[in-house]
């Protein structure tokens, strides 16, 4: 493999607080903190852009999207981005295979702003390129666009990536691209639901991660 494409949330970064915090604070705007199960039909949807998460979760219950997104975007982002911060071990991993000459590329549903804002604060921008968003595609996850763009930019083919994420959108981004794919369990998604969409590895943590990477990449 001569390019790991990353996802970002649940992935490269713990963000399952600040996604929560985000959560709550819309719930409690919109009256809802009290239906029973709607964090975790919300939460299954993680990993897809958050408008269609939204659509998914609330479309059914008769409420509009677009009001609940209003809602969602007036929480302070940027000052709680201090809950988002790489899985323990995760920094290392990304620095040793970027100083091993391996090149590396983001693939996630967050926008472009606080995605670069993000990686930046971890120090990872000369680690990535390119970071591709909602902003640049024309089709989010599970749409096999955003690896279709990394592939091209840097001329491979596809069995010549490895898509490394923690959805099932993720892994079946992988599959429409006819990419590789390996699993994390840490981030939204359990091993049964992950395993079920083929991919070539799955990772619990990120020692055994770094060992799948490290047998299957070449600089």
């Amino acid at each position: 493999m001569k390019l790991i494409v990353w996802d970002f949330d649940g992935t490269l970064a713990d963000s399952r607080a600040l996604i929560v915090a985000g959560m709550e604070h819309a719930l409690t705007g919109l009256g809802l903190t009290d239906r029973p199960g709607l964090r975790e039909e919300w939460l299954r949807y993680v990993g897809l852009p958050v408008e269609e998460g939204l659509e998914r979760t609330f479309a059914p219950l008769g409420l509009d999207p677009v009001e609940v997104l209003k809602v969602y975007r007036t929480f302070d982002w940027m000052a709680n981005e201090y809950l988002l911060v790489p899985f323990p071990g995760m920094d290392a991993l990304v620095r040793e295979l970027h100083e091993k000459g391996i090149p590396m590329a983001i693939a996630s549903s967050k926008r472009g702003l606080p995605l670069r804002r993000q990686v930046e604060t971890f120090g990872w921008l000369p680690c990535f390129n390119p970071l591709i968003t909602p902003d640049e595609v024309r089709f989010g996850k599970p749409h096999p666009e955003s690896l279709e763009i990394c592939l091209a930019a840097h001329g491979l083919k596809p069995d010549q990536a490895l898509m490394v994420g923690d959805t099932p959108f993720d892994l079946e981004m992988a599959n429409r691209a006819g990419v590789p794919s390996v699993a994390v369990g840490h981030g939204f998604y359990g091993r049964e639901a992950l395993e079920a969409c083929g991919p070539r590895a799955y990772a619990p943590d990120v020692p055994a991660l770094r060992d799948i990477l490290l047998a299957m990449v070449t600089p």
